[in-house]
């Protein structure tokens, strides 16, 4: 999972007064041409390959609802739909509390708009993998670094749902539980838990509804550019480690570098420019922010948590890092001090 529970990814350099949001490591492959029952024991398919069908089911379902994300003592509610169109995946998510931010995707492009500012990002998310999507890789990282255990069957937003715990196989990870529908196994809700058991994230549906039929006048209203805007096009251009002198002294076990992107756009007339690095272990994603301190227009605290998502800053040269995530201190901690400039 990602460490802020699959929020949508808003950097904070790319807007002033804007909150920042930890990126998303890449999602799973395209789905499984059909999804299994929950009923049948997940050790049969291995944990990777039951995960895989529950990413699957949120983008081969059409669904709508409203859905709570809970980080520590912050709680925001969105609404999300979902439909699978002869152009290809439409989502939208919008903020029901709070500053207001709408989210719409069609495949590949996503346009975050922010109606108190009058601006629209447009970014190329490729393969981003937000709530109820879950799994970042797909190559066996899971199940060398969780374990499943099966519950039993609890009601939550109206359906009968399997509860399955995802158990860490060391303490350089969370934990997680997961909800998921019985028939599809669309995931419906997910907690992040401590290693006490303790709930320090989650997110859930209070309202869904499965199968529903695309509303073309929603799509297409959310599809037109809102008058008045200003509109700021990111530009992504995937790049290696090398050849941007970033390197790991020492590698944190189950983690691996999963994405290496340099986003660039104007914020207003200034030139912005950062280095996303993405590491993941199959669930959790730590990214890592690395931009010119003299872009920098206010300082950075140092430390910056937010329920369980933890960020931690530090200078390297003319370089300012951050790295983020939802993990144990301990690991967010072993990579920031692993960073090393190698050119």
């Amino acid at each position: 999972m990602s460490g802020a529970l699959w929020a949508a990814p808003a950097l904070a350099w790319a807007a002033p007064a804007l909150a920042a949001q930890e990126g998303q490591a890449p999602a799973a492959a395209d789905p499984l041409a059909a999804a299994q029952s929950a009923d049948a024991p997940a050790q049969r398919k291995g944990l990777e390959q039951w995960l895989q069908t529950v990413s699957a089911a949120a983008r081969s379902l059409n669904y709508s609802g409203v859905f709570i994300t809970q980080r520590g003592d912050e709680i925001s509610t969105s609404s999300l739909v979902h439909y699978v169109l002869p152009q290809g995946h439409f989502e939208r998510i919008e903020t029901l509390d709070g500053q207001r931010r709408i989210m719409v995707s069609l495949n590949d492009e996503v346009r975050t708009s922010w109606p108190d500012y009058r601006l629209t990002l447009i970014d190329n998310q490729a393969g981003q993998a937000s709530f109820p999507r879950l799994l970042k890789t797909t190559d066996g990282e899971v199940d060398r670094n969780y374990r499943l255990e099966r519950g039993g069957l609890q009601r939550c937003a109206g359906f009968e749902c399997r509860v399955s715990t995802l158990l860490p196989r060391d303490d350089l990870r969370w934990g997680y539980r997961l909800w998921s529908l019985r028939d599809s196994q669309l995931l419906v809700k997910a907690q992040t838990l401590d290693a006490a058991g303790h709930v320090i994230n989650q997110v859930a549906f209070t309202e869904l509804k499965i199968n529903v039929a695309p509303r073309q006048s929603l799509v297409r209203d959310s599809l037109h550019q809102p008058p008045g805007y200003a509109v700021e096009q990111m530009k992504v251009v995937p790049v290696s480690l090398q050849s941007q002198g970033w390197a790991l002294s020492s590698q944190v076990p189950g983690f691996k570098t999963v994405g290496v992107f340099r986003r660039s756009m104007s914020v207003g007339s200034k030139p912005s420019e950062v280095l996303q690095w993405l590491l993941s272990d199959g669930l959790a994603s730590v990214s890592i922010f690395v931009q010119s301190a003299a872009d920098l227009s206010e300082p950075v605290a140092p430390e910056q948590r937010v329920g369980g998502t933890l960020a931690l800053s530090r200078r390297i040269g003319d370089s300012w890092l951050t790295v983020m995530g939802a993990v144990p201190e301990r690991t967010l901690r072993r990579i920031s001090e692993a960073i090393v400039r190698v050119q």
